[in-house]
């Protein structure tokens, strides 16, 4: 069952200090190259906040295509998903041909998207 278009604008978070903040006390899942904090919520439906720091990826190009990428991933398994807050950090440093980096990051998602715990 796909999610309604006015469900979809609400799935994606702001990334501010107040929601850095409230995933401080949150579980993670931590890879070679990211962190997937997750907590559940009081909604219907799971959202996602992204953040890439400059020292990780230094083209804002790349920055926006790597976010737009699980993004697009995320939207497509929503339904399917229980009501959880993600926040995905890719905060260290990727030392790869910059037209590899999206790959590596996408497959490392990937595979730790299927480790999250269904709650």
């Amino acid at each position: 069952m796909p999610l309604n278009p006015t469900t979809l604008s609400h799935i994606f978070l702001k990334i501010d200090s107040k929601l850095i903040y409230s995933f401080s006390g949150a579980q993670k899942i931590t890879s070679q190259n990211l962190k997937i904090f997750f907590k559940t919520n009081k909604l219907s439906n799971p959202r996602l906040a992204i953040q890439i720091t400059k020292k990780a990826v230094k083209l804002a190009v790349l920055r926006n295509k790597i976010r737009r990428l699980v993004r697009e991933d995320f939207r497509s398994d929503a339904a399917t998903m229980s009501n959880i807050d993600l926040l995905v950090v890719i905060s260290k440093k990727i030392s790869s041909n910059k037209h590899e980096i999206s790959d590596i990051l996408m497959q490392e998602w990937k595979l730790s998207k299927k480790s999250l715990p269904q709650l």
